[in-house]
């Protein structure tokens, strides 16, 4: 899953916008020398082999890049991401329909009826045109009633608030620009329709467990975005993982769902890409590298040597 963007209590009803040569492995003393970022290297592989933390909004003023991301665009010849970014379309359209409830029902009759009252009293909705990422217009909060609960947590924050951040400087499409242009493979570890079930196969009370826990989360959230911004150009995984520890104590079953279950789900899908012999990076979520469950401990696990760049 990737790292949970701050947030802020406004609400956004919107779309979410999260070489044909291969080059030479770089030999372990100049891997070394680098400075550890979110990137590590499976030294056993048959081809050059990558795992790439991401996270999926960031600003200009992020790049350059440290240089093992670098490394691992030019060194693979395929891209896995967490689906395959060239069916974001179809993404988009399941995405925004599995967010809404069917005709005739709404939010009201979904949660507790105190924290619907508590919503309606305190936050409004903002439109936003998902072409040009403006705010057109604000509303009372009956526009959004047609919204489940974690579709609203997801949107209570205002990524300009925080060092103008947004997915379209994300690393996911900083790398997916550079595969095509490239000519790369790029594919994905879900289909579109695993990767929308994700949050939008939520029971309702699961929902309100993530919207709570939105609105409960502290208000100092562009100081933790960059600490967390920070620990992942450090490759800091324990740091990391700590940005998500609330939901694994309040709601285990919750974090499993996003990260855990999901990088057991994907380890044949990459062990049989490590067995091809193609040049490879898989791209996801920072969060999925870090912990005992992480992609990196289930990989080793099964006798892959892996160090981090």
């Amino acid at each position: 899953m990737f790292l949970r963007s701050p947030r802020k209590t406004s609400v956004l009803i919107a779309p979410v916008l999260f070489t044909l040569a291969l080059l030479p492995t770089i030999p372990a003393p100049a891997a070394q020398a680098l400075p550890k970022c979110c990137v590590w290297r499976v030294t056993n592989a048959k081809a050059p082999f990558y795992l790439v933390g991401s996270i999926h909004a960031l600003s200009k003023k992020d790049y350059p890049l440290p240089a093992p991301y670098e490394i691992a665009l030019k060194d693979s010849g395929r891209l896995l991401f967490e689906f395959d970014p060239t069916q974001h379309a179809e993404f988009e359209a399941k995405f925004a329909a599995a967010a809404k409830y069917p005709p005739g029902q709404d939010l009201r009759s979904k949660i507790h009826p105190e924290l619907f009252a508590w919503l309606k009293q305190n936050m409004v909705a903002v439109n936003v045109d998902p072409r040009r990422g403006k705010r057109s217009r604000v509303e009372g909060f009956d526009g959004p009633l047609g919204y489940k609960p974690w579709w609203i947590a997801q949107h209570l924050f205002d990524t300009s608030t925080y060092r103008s951040a947004s997915a379209s400087h994300g690393l996911d499409n900083y790398l997916v620009d550079g595969a095509k242009k490239s000519g790369k493979e790029i594919a994905g570890l879900e289909s579109v329709d695993e990767h929308v079930a994700v949050l939008g196969g939520l029971s309702d009370r699961d929902g309100e467990i993530i919207l709570r826990d939105a609105l409960t989360r502290p208000k100092n959230g562009p100081a933790e975005f960059n600490r967390m911004l920070k620990a992942w150009r450090r490759g800091d995984t324990a740091a990391l993982g700590a940005g998500d520890a609330q939901l694994r104590r309040e709601a285990p079953w919750i974090a499993a769902r996003f990260v855990d279950n999901r990088n057991i789900k994907w380890i044949p899908r990459i062990e049989a890409e490590l067995k091809s012999g193609k040049s490879t990076a898989i791209v996801a979520g920072a969060l999925h590298f870090c912990g005992p469950n992480s992609v990196v401990k289930l990989l080793e696990k099964r006798g892959y040597k892996i160090e981090q760049l």
